[in-house]
């Protein structure tokens, strides 16, 4: 899966962001979290959320105007 978008690297660093996202009850349960790719972005950046994503096994999806984190190395199958 590679993605590739023109703003990698976040306008604002935000750490609480960061520690946010990573806290949410769906990360405890192993589920999906969507976030929206502006807020990515503004707030974290690609480059930082790929290597948190792989840090933890996790897997990262590009869903239109969403990123989709699925909590768990499972595999999954689309079904239609």
């Amino acid at each position: 899966m590679d993605m590739q978008h023109a703003f990698d690297a976040p306008t604002a660093f935000n750490p609480h962001g960061r520690a946010q996202l990573f806290s949410a009850d769906a990360v405890r349960r192993k589920g999906v979290v969507r976030r929206k790719k502006g807020a990515v972005h503004r707030e974290i950046g690609l480059d930082l959320l790929k290597a948190e994503i792989r840090a933890r096994g996790f897997q990262l999806y590009d869903v239109g105007t969403d990123y989709l984190i699925v909590c768990h190395a499972q595999s999954i199958s689309r079904i239609g």
